[in-house]
């Protein structure tokens, strides 16, 4: 018994195809303007700087991050993310849950920290202009909140990541 596939369950199976191939992960390559630096991103162990991470997509949440130059005070923040459109119109064409389930904003491929200067800097291809991103005081506290927790040992791991979960006490030592 022969099956013969009709024009549009080829093109269907094709984008289902690169959807799938588009995966739920990015490899973000992080690197320090200075020497020395290590940093920290929620859900990731602190390591040297360079490095690089997979990271996964997500639809709701951040990557807060604490990076560490090798004098100096740490530099807190969010790590930018990028709107996949891809993955938000095969999502749309096929089951629109998924959104939410695999996520649609992805790292960026690159990111150099400069502590000094209080910024992360971020871009998608090599060729490309690094844009700056200088966190916010919310947002940089947001991240401190959450790696003092850890240090703390109060973060709980839930199905959609850590979270800092620290009686007002417990944060303040």
């Amino acid at each position: 018994m022969s099956y013969k596939f009709s024009n549009a369950a080829r093109f269907a199976a094709i984008i289902t195809c690169t959807a799938l191939l588009q995966a739920c992960t990015t490899t973000a390559q992080l690197k320090a303007a200075a020497p020395g630096a290590s940093m920290a991103i929620k859900g990731v162990d602190r390591k040297e700087l360079p490095r690089s991470e997979d990271l996964g997509s997500k639809a709701t949440g951040q990557y807060e991050f604490m990076a560490i130059p090798a004098k100096g005070e740490p530099l807190y923040g969010i790590l930018p993310l990028k709107v996949n459109g891809g993955k938000i119109v095969a999502s749309i064409m096929f089951f629109a849950p998924a959104l939410f389930i695999g996520g649609f904003r992805d790292p960026y491929t690159f990111y150099e920290v400069d502590a000094d200067a209080k910024a992360l800097r971020f871009r998608n291809k090599e060729e490309e202009d690094w844009y700056t991103y200088i966190p916010t005081k919310g947002e940089s506290e947001r991240a401190k909140n959450y790696f003092d927790a850890l240090a703390a040992g109060c973060v709980k791991q839930t199905p959609s990541g850590p979270v800092a979960d620290c009686p007002p006490q417990a944060a303040a030592k």
